[in-house]
């Protein structure tokens, strides 16, 4: 336990300035939504920088990850000789950014109910739907840029693998693995042995008071997407394990 407290405070010490960045851009962005709300006429729409910053983490994994790895690759041979299996390295990157992620969402969610309670005479008749359409979304975002977060794991140690063997041309390579994987995952999603597999525990959510359809969920679709990180993360640590030389 002991070492993976370690793991987890030497990838935050590598990837604070991110976290220390993005909290000052929160705090930025609550002053616009207040300057916004000095001079815009609808009240709602003063809430837009929020929610884009909202929308927005779905890159914030990622570029925690990104960042962490891009340093680890300065000292590449000290970082593969550590004792701990690769799996235990890739995941101390990904629960850093997760928490530090979380983080930064909650401040935007409290600064946002804090903005809107002054006004709720306004939006009275909104505040139900606004509460739980930021539930639902906060899940979901996470999902996201955890799923982000290990494709940019994949295919850092994919270029490492290759790095050496095909040289500059592995380039070629990391950016097939980009397209054609996303090509195969769009027809396959496409399918209807993926509508069999993926359309069973619906969940519906409706939102009337924003006048939209409603929004219809699958549990096979999260389990779906659950299996393809898991079977991603592990998959990039054995190229890690086995592949990656220094």
């Amino acid at each position: 336990m002991s070492a993976w407290v370690a793991l987890m405070k030497k990838d935050f010490k590598l990837t604070r300035t991110v976290f220390l960045v993005g909290l000052v851009m929160n705090v930025l962005i609550a002053m616009l939504t207040i300057y916004l709300g000095t001079i815009a006429e609808n009240t709602l729409l003063t809430f837009i920088p929020l929610v884009l910053a909202v929308v927005l983490h779905v890159i914030y994994v990622p570029i925690v990850v990104f960042t962490s790895l891009k340093t680890e690759a300065n000292q590449l041979h000290i970082w593969l000789h550590n004792p701990q299996p690769a799996s235990r390295l890739m995941l101390s990157k990904i629960v850093n950014g997760l928490i530090m992620m979380v983080i930064s969402l909650l401040m935007l969610y409290v600064t946002t109910g804090l903005l809107i309670i002054p006004k709720f005479n306004l939006i009275e008749t909104y505040w139900t739907d606004t509460r739980l359409s930021g539930l639902f979304i906060f899940p979901h975002i996470l999902m996201i840029s955890i799923m982000i977060g290990v494709w940019v794991m994949f295919l850092w140690s994919l270029y490492h693998w290759l790095k050496f063997k095909i040289g500059r041309w592995n380039w070629i390579v990391v950016i097939g693995a980009v397209i054609i994987p996303a090509w195969v995952a769009a027809l396959f999603e496409s399918s209807n042995l993926y509508r069999l597999a993926t359309n069973w525990g619906g969940i519906t959510y409706n939102f009337s008071s924003f006048s939209i359809d409603p929004i219809q969920t699958y549990a096979g679709e999260y389990l779906y997407n659950f299996i393809f990180i898991i079977g991603l993360f592990f998959l990039t640590a054995w190229i890690i394990d086995n592949k990656v030389e220094v």
